[in-house]
């Protein structure tokens, strides 16, 4: 771990200088928010800073960034994060442990003694908490460094920066996102394909399998178009069940889906798509009254490097075509 030490005026300058020339040439959010947390630690001379994210559909809250830690969540509502997010305030706190809102255990877990916290809430452009900043163990001469009222008015220059990168990620996630399953759509698509399959491909295998349910007209049609959303999210939820950390699953259009599984080969990538074809076969979806049984086409392809994203997802097309065209109901690799 870098030691870490108290900063004059013109090293602390000289900080701030490299980290914003660093954010204007950054392009990936994950580099640019660990940039910025580091800011933040340095312009209040902290042991430790953390920028919080605000999981409203799991009620958690998990560090996008931590320095000098792993990654952190806690359930909503508790903690010094907890209480800086649902109230819309900012904490500062030099005795935690005399504080009810503070919980030792992570301390005694890690053995790590907080001494002092300051926290404060990352607001969007309309007011809301999307996450939190949060600052430990203010460095000073002797070993009771305390937070004031400056380091209040530094560390909102950081949280507003990262406030700004985070709802534009958000922003650009939720146009990436196919609002009924969850599943990133066809701009996902060609983004993950840009930033993780041309790269792998340069040294490993990438494979892709395209996929639709059979017959899905019939299930609009016989039980209505609300009854086909939720064979449509229970696919999807299969889907994902099935590949994990593996892969990432991407809502086509319609009924049909792409699978891209880097570091696979077409064997390895058929037999995904024999699991989920099986587990789909056997799965039922309850709406209402009805009980709704589907079964999947699959196409697989291992990609080629020298090619376009299209060419290689015609490429697996052909190869589901050949599936629906022989019987559905089956994986063709």
């Amino acid at each position: 771990m870098e030691e870490k030490k108290i900063l004059s005026a013109e090293e602390m300058l000289e900080k701030i200088f490299y980290y914003m020339n660093c954010l204007v040439s950054e392009r990936d959010f994950s580099s640019a928010i660990l940039l910025l947390t580091d800011l933040g630690r340095t312009l209040v001379n902290a042991e430790r800073a953390s920028f919080w994210y605000r999981d409203v559909k799991n009620k958690q809250y998990w560090t996008l960034a931590a320095s000098d830690t792993g990654k952190i969540v806690v359930l909503e509502g508790t903690g010094i994060v907890g209480a800086s997010i649902e109230k819309n305030e900012t904490i500062l706190i030099n005795e935690p442990y005399q504080d009810e809102r503070f919980n030792p255990q992570v301390d005694k877990d890690t053995g790590y003694v907080t001494k002092s916290i300051l926290c404060m809430p990352v607001i969007n452009t309309y007011g809301e908490v999307i996450g939190a900043y949060q600052a430990i163990n203010k460095l000073g001469e002797k070993e009771s460094g305390k937070f004031d009222e400056q380091d209040v008015k530094r560390l909102a220059l950081a949280a507003g920066y990262s406030g700004k990168l985070l709802e534009t990620y958000l922003l650009r996630l939720q146009n990436q996102t196919d609002q009924l399953t969850g599943l990133q759509n066809r701009k996902g698509l060609y983004d993950y394909y840009e930033k993780i399959v041309l790269t792998t491909l340069r040294s490993q295998a990438v494979s892709m399998i395209m996929c639709d349910i059979d017959f899905f007209k019939k299930v609009n049609d016989q039980y209505g178009h609300n009854a086909g959303d939720e064979v449509l999210k229970m696919v999807s939820g299969l889907m994902k069940q099935q590949v994990q950390d593996s892969g990432e699953v991407f809502r086509w259009g319609g009924e049909e889906f792409i699978i891209l599984l880097p570091q696979m080969n077409d064997i390895q990538a058929a037999e995904i798509a024999e699991k989920i074809r099986c587990s789909i076969k056997e799965t039922e979806c309850k709406y209402e009254d009805a009980i709704i049984q589907v079964t999947m086409s699959f196409g697989v392809k291992q990609l080629e490097e020298k090619v376009t994203p299209d060419a290689n997802i015609k490429a697996a097309d052909e190869k589901l075509y050949l599936a629906k065209t022989s019987g559905r109901d089956k994986v063709v690799s």
